[in-house]
């Protein structure tokens, strides 16, 4: 195994939802910034976890999530010959905010030219091992195969979505004593939707769930859904994986499994139980099944429902975080609840510093938040906001000598407008 030595500014921690993001607004501040992903390329759950469904950038009234984002988004759109749909002209009768579409491939492989030509120095296939305080800089030990690799840096943002970092350095973190459902993505193609008939494939569903066949689970959406919009979707973003916890590797294998089971068994019903499904295919497998919650990090301060509901105006804002709460159960299956139109909550800044540290901070789904609330928080668009946040902070940070956590709030909504995101 190769030792190698490499200094940077700042180190992102996993270059998922929001740390992709984060990378390429701290290189483009002008900070040395290099990535550590262990998976194959950016993006994460929008990527290759399969969620190909960002939202939201837009709220009725207006834009809420753009900058580094949008531009990503809209940079994919061209290149795949598709307009960049004009928001104002949806109606949202069935839901306050608007979902957007991204081209796997495309989008994955615009991030990182963006990410390369910003001088981002990527690394993939790596993982953190440990990480140790040296006076006022990190040193990180990251391990792929054959290489050893040990970053000097001034400043990490944790984009593990797990806390990894923040658990090696023994910072507080909490979970929830019931967590929401994980999920596989996968896709099946090929069905006859002319041939589905409403009461009766829902019929075919329920015998099949009573005699054992299927399992709670294999269809999230049960309690608020019928089996026809299953079918609709091809299954996609349609499975729950109880108890998922992919915060180690053996978790993480336990909830591929699940899921290639739980896909496998829905397939096989659809193919030869539902009429005009008979030539249908799965088209799209995730590689690996997904947690929508595992570690929080403890922050100075912890976002709760009534933050979110209620849209509360922290005095230290950084990122708009406009979503419904859409909270996922082993009991119930799943339960949204929309904030209204008109309300925009914001994450502040001291949910994004792990208490009682300095040169650290976190973004995505390692964000303070209690359970209700992080179930809104949680949404694409609000990670990559939080990224963006958070990659401006650690530029400044190191720009001016000082720790993230003591760049105030408003400098870094002002660097991150620069660089197109809104005005808070």
């Amino acid at each position: 195994m190769r030792t190698l030595a490499e200094s940077v500014d700042v180190v992102i921690v996993g270059g998922g939802t929001a740390g992709h993001i984060a990378a390429i607004q701290a290189a483009r501040a002008g900070a040395t910034t290099s990535v550590l992903e262990a998976g194959s390329m950016l993006g994460g759950t929008m990527t290759v976890g399969g969620v190909w469904m960002p939202n939201h950038y837009f709220t009725p009234n207006g834009p809420v999530v753009q900058g580094i984002p949008w531009e990503l988004y809209v940079k994919s759109k061209e290149t795949e010959g598709l307009p960049v749909p004009d928001y104002r002209q949806r109606r949202p009768v069935e839901t306050p905010g608007y979902y957007s579409y991204i081209n796997v491939p495309v989008y994955a492989s615009i991030a990182e030219a963006e990410a390369v030509q910003a001088g981002v120095i990527l690394h993939y296939h790596e993982f953190v091992a440990e990480v140790v305080a040296v006076g006022d800089t990190w040193e990180i030990t990251s391990l792929g195969r054959g290489i050893r690799r040990i970053t000097t840096c001034r400043e990490i943002v944790d984009c593990s979505g797990d806390s990894d970092v923040v658990r090696m350095l023994g910072l507080a973190v909490t979970r929830s004593s019931v967590s929401q459902p994980g999920t596989l993505q996968y896709q099946i193609k090929g069905i006859e939707h002319e041939q589905l008939w409403k009461t009766e494939v829902q019929a075919l569903y329920d015998e099949a769930l009573a005699a054992g066949r299927l399992q709670k689970g294999d269809w999230a959406y049960a309690n608020m859904e019928p089996f026809l919009y299953y079918l609709q979707h091809g299954g996609h973003n349609a499975t729950h994986l109880y108890d998922a916890d992919t915060s180690d590797a053996d978790g993480q294998t336990r909830a591929n499994i699940e899921g290639r089971e739980r896909m496998l068994r829905m397939f096989r019903f659809v193919r030869e139980c539902i009429p005009g499904a008979e030539r249908a295919y799965l088209a799209f497998m995730a590689p690996h099944g997904l947690a929508r919650e595992t570690y929080h990090t403890v922050g100075e301060v912890t976002v709760v429902k009534d933050d979110f509901v209620k849209a509360t105006d922290f005095p230290d804002k950084v990122a708009n975080a406009f979503n419904y709460i859409d909270l996922h159960s082993q009991e119930v299956g799943c339960e949204i609840s929309f904030v209204e139109a008109d309300r925009v909550p914001t994450v502040p800044f001291r949910a994004l510093i792990p208490k009682g540290s300095r040169r650290i901070t976190v973004a995505g789904r390692n964000v303070s938040a209690n359970r209700i609330a992080f179930a809104g928080i949680r949404a694409q668009c609000t990670c990559m906001a939080m990224g963006q946040a958070m990659g401006a902070a650690a530029a400044l940070a190191v720009k001016r000598g000082v720790a993230s956590r003591d760049v105030p709030a408003a400098d870094i909504v002002a660097l991150t407008v620069e660089h197109g995101a809104v005005p808070l």
